[in-house]
């Protein structure tokens, strides 16, 4: 830590990964958006990279449980017959995956994909935005269990990824992406979009921030 305009201040990842004060919050693990089955493989994109992140995604969860990190699940929904959304989101969506309703609340597709499922006691947010901090209870949440540093893994890079890790820092959280457990239906996208935040804020691999909460927990 240094003494930065009378606070405290994390100055390396490993203080900035405290596992005391971590959530890992994994985004839009679900089925619509990551099953061959789902909405928006159905509608033609190339969801070749979501097989490997959900395999992983399971496996962080795992270790991440066996730590005693917290963790904080967020879901992508659609409330049924387009309620929740507006004639410009409509617009977003389709631009970006070609549906116009996708993940609906109540279906197959909102559920989370199997292996990343949210065990009992795990809180679930549910969102109808890219950013987890739109509209939602997730910093309440945050703050109520004294969590500091965002760990952030999930699906679309480039989309709500990149939109909840930024909210996160302007929220006033640390924030630390986890780049080889994110993934986009666009590699590109993906790849800019981690040396944008890499530019920005924390970014690191799965295994250096378990080294890290390995070291802390001793």
């Amino acid at each position: 830590m240094k003494r930065i305009l009378g606070k405290d201040v994390c100055e390396t990842l490993e203080e900035v990964l405290n596992p005391d004060w971590c959530a890992v919050v994994p985004i839009d693990l679900q089925n619509d958006f990551m099953h061959p089955n789902g909405k928006v493989a159905q509608a033609g994109t190339d969801i070749s990279a979501m097989e490997a992140l959900r395999t992983g995604s399971a496996d962080f969860l795992a270790q991440t449980r066996d730590l005693g990190v917290k963790i904080v699940h967020v879901r992508m929904v659609d409330l049924p017959d387009g309620q929740s959304d507006s004639p410009s989101w409509i617009r977003s969506k389709r631009r970006i995956a070609n549906v116009s309703d996708c993940s609906v609340e109540g279906t197959w597709g909102a559920e989370f994909v199997e292996g990343c499922e949210a065990l009992p006691g795990e809180p679930v947010v549910t969102k109808h935005r890219s950013s987890a901090f739109t509209r939602t209870n997730l910093d309440l949440i945050l703050r109520a269990n004294g969590i500091q540093t965002v760990v952030i893994i999930g699906e679309q890079t480039p989309g709500c990824v990149e939109a909840t890790y930024r909210d996160a820092a302007y929220h006033d959280y640390y924030n630390v992406l986890v780049e080889d457990r994110v993934a986009a239906q666009n590699a590109e996208l993906h790849a800019a979009s981690i040396k944008i935040q890499r530019a920005r804020h924390d970014v690191a691999t799965a295994d250096e921030v378990l080294r890290i909460w390995r070291k802390h927990r001793g």
